[in-house]
């Protein structure tokens, strides 16, 4: 049983998800009582088991596994932030390395996360639609992280150009607005309905996240500080969600189909998008905000956007195209496949009448001889049996009622060679009256003259014959017939077919009229047989 069914393992993830949940009461609780020492080494534990939710639900992702990876991946960078931000305040804060390397981790958890959610874009949408969103955001977060530097140098505490710090503060409001914007269009593009509600509680946690961490930026910029207790708990409600909504047992079994909104007007987008960012930069350098510098950035961005859009337009081209051109290839296959199927079953219609007598149903002579002429030349059925059958008192049917119900006699008899169920065994109409039986493997006599007795109680059976004419009258009759049968084998007899078939006939002209009953003589037992007749006839 696999570790996913078995109710040990949801049992202990539901003990971890309590714990979870334990930890993070208890942190907000020491943060509203302004515990901060306790609150930096307790998260530590609670960002540990958050990671670890995540971590065991990864096998019930499904689809959506890599983007469960990211996200595990993101509160596992997120906790090598608490662990120095912890060892820090536990040093009095008197370490800035340590404090620097604790908010670049804070920093790149935003940016894995962000991975996670480009990742789930590339999971649910085709690949030219992904590159579309890919590329519109990006745009969106590029042009307002070149305004907010510009905001930032304007404001005195960054007047001196730009630092380590302002670039620190620009890359997290850079990732930010990217992460809303991604939100923003896939939800565009999927429709607010139909979701999983892990989807919902992602999406509104990244949301929230992400307006936090722009509202850090912009608090920072005006030299204010960010810190915030109330801030603090919700940056770890969002994570705690996010671990929450990876717990949900069938998050990968939903399946979301993206809106189709691609129409005519799509090729347009990226040019009105461009004359926007270039009024806009004009707008803004005409009221001084932007410096000749910043304008020619800003058309570079702009131009930049141009051509990814442009390349994202042909790779969706080419997309189309090869689209196209693989359900053209299926519909020519399946064709191809239908034309081979009706030829296959033409070739069998034909080898079937070819192989086949029209009246009975039965293998006709040059089949039944073809068949005879392979086993000979195998060997590997050794011996062969070959009875050679000719009905009695059937001339006077033909007669009498016509060949009309003598066809239908002969019809009969044919079922009832066909039916005689025996593998290793055909029925052949030679022509007229007269069939052959052809046995394989015919390893000794009591089957060979088991056979011979299954014909002859078949051919002894009254048949009930009903012919409707052509005036619209029907004739019914019942007719007793009975069969000769003449039996030479393979290799006891001889060990050429003609010879075979002349032995055969041999012993059936020997047969024939000696009995009212259909009655069969082994050629080997010809001679034998025409003694005691002859005595008995003297």
């Amino acid at each position: 049983m696999s570790r996913f069914n078995d109710y040990s393992y949801y049992k202990n993830r539901r003990v971890l998800q309590i714990v979870a949940a334990a930890l993070f009461v208890i942190f907000v609780v020491a943060t509203l009582l302004g515990w901060v020492l306790f609150t930096d080494i307790e998260t530590v534990f609670l960002s540990a088991s958050m990671a670890a939710l995540i971590y065991i639900s990864l096998g019930t992702t499904g689809k959506y596994n890599r983007t469960g990876i990211c996200f595990f991946l993101g509160i596992l960078v997120w906790l090598l932030g608490d662990i120095f931000w912890a060892y820090n305040s536990m040093r009095g804060g008197s370490m800035p390395i340590v404090e620097h390397i604790s908010d670049n981790m804070y920093l790149v958890s935003d940016y894995v996360f962000l991975l996670g959610a480009i990742v789930y874009c590339r999971d649910v949408f085709k690949k030219s639609d992904y590159q579309r969103i890919a590329v519109n955001a990006f745009a969106v977060a590029i042009v307002t992280s070149v305004i907010g530097y510009r905001f930032a140098i304007n404001y005195h505490n960054y007047n001196h150009g730009i630092s380590v710090e302002l670039v620190d503060l620009l890359l997290y409001f850079f990732v930010s607005v990217f992460s809303i914007m991604i939100a923003v269009i896939v939800l565009g593009r999927t429709g607010t309905k139909g979701h999983h509600k892990a989807f919902y509680m992602i999406l509104v946690s990244m949301l929230v996240f992400s307006l936090i961490e722009i509202r850090f930026t912009y608090m920072m910029i005006i030299n204010k500080d960010p810190e915030n207790d109330y801030i603090d708990i919700i940056y770890y409600l969002c994570i705690l969600v996010y671990s929450f909504a990876w717990m949900i047992p069938d998050i990968g079994e939903k399946v979301i189909t993206p809106k189709d909104r691609v129409s005519k007007k799509e090729k347009y987008v990226p040019w009105f998008n461009v004359i926007f960012i270039l009024v806009l930069s004009v707008i803004l350098y005409s009221v001084h905000f932007f410096g000749s510098n910043m304008l020619l950035l800003m058309i570079i961005v702009a131009l930049a956007y141009l051509i990814m859009c442009k390349t994202v337009q042909a790779n969706a081209l080419a997309e189309e195209l090869l689209a196209r051109q693989k359900d053209e290839t299926a519909r020519l296959e399946k064709m191809v496949e239908e034309k081979v199927k009706e030829l296959q079953a033409a070739n069998d219609h034909l080898e079937y009448v070819s192989n086949t007598d029209a009246l009975t149903k039965l293998y006709n002579r040059r089949y039944g001889m073809e068949h005879l002429e392979k086993l000979v030349k195998d060997g590997s059925t050794y011996p062969i049996a070959l009875y050679s059958l000719d009905l009695n008192y059937f001339k006077p049917i033909n007669d009498n009622y016509g060949h009309d119900m003598g066809d239908v006699v002969l019809r009969e008899v044919g079922r009832r060679l066909g039916n005689l169920k025996q593998d290793r065994c055909i029925s052949v109409r030679m022509g007229g009256d007269e069939f052959l039986v052809i046995f394989k493997n015919a390893t000794n006599e009591v089957a060979v003259r088991g056979i011979a007795d299954l014909i002859c109680k078949a051919m002894d059976e009254p048949i009930d014959a009903t012919l409707n004419t052509e005036d619209g009258k029907t004739m019914s009759h019942t007719f007793n017939i009975s069969a000769s049968i003449g039996i030479a084998d393979i290799p006891s007899d001889t060990n050429d077919i003609e010879d075979l078939y002349k032995k055969a006939d041999d012993a059936l002209y020997t047969v024939k009229h000696t009995s009212e009953k259909s009655s069969y003589l082994l050629y080997r037992e010809m001679d034998e047989f025409k003694k005691t007749h002859n005595k008995q006839e003297q």
